[in-house]
């Protein structure tokens, strides 16, 4: 009976671990639309060029990098929940979170696609908690 036990208990957290891991997915699994990325140059391009350019490599007074190499190492093995709050909390650099959540989640989109990570079906949740379950990787 103890041994059945202790099987059974052994087993619940092999399917809570590989059902913790499963929920979490990648930038590479097609997190956001090409619509969504699409509605996000709108904002990059009246929001986030000013500082980061149109490029988003950077700007003046070391305004860090929205793609490539500098960008993708910055934020590897994060997520993008905490990209989004980064964003929320401190962008637009004169007026932080002035922008809607949707707006924000649709730069970061752009973001996504401007770094050639794949778009997919559907689109980010505009929701912190929710961008936390998705890794960043190279």
């Amino acid at each position: 009976m103890r041994l059945g036990l202790l099987s059974t208990v052994a087993l619940m957290g092999v399917v809570m671990s590989v059902s913790a891991h499963a929920a979490e997915s990648s930038v590479k699994s097609g997190v956001y639309s090409a619509a969504q990325a699409e509605r996000g140059l709108s904002v990059i391009l009246g929001e986030c060029a000013r500082c980061h350019g149109n490029t988003l490599l950077g700007g003046e007074n070391d305004t860090p990098p929205l793609v490539g190499a500098p960008f993708q190492s910055k934020w590897s093995g994060l997520t993008l929940g905490e990209l989004f709050e980064k964003m929320y909390t401190t962008m637009p650099s004169d007026s932080p979170g002035r922008l809607s959540k949707s707006d924000y989640a649709d730069a970061l989109a752009y973001i996504l696609a401007t770094n050639k990570y794949p778009a997919g079906d559907k689109d980010l949740a505009a929701n912190a908690d929710a961008l936390k379950q998705i890794k960043i990787e190279p």
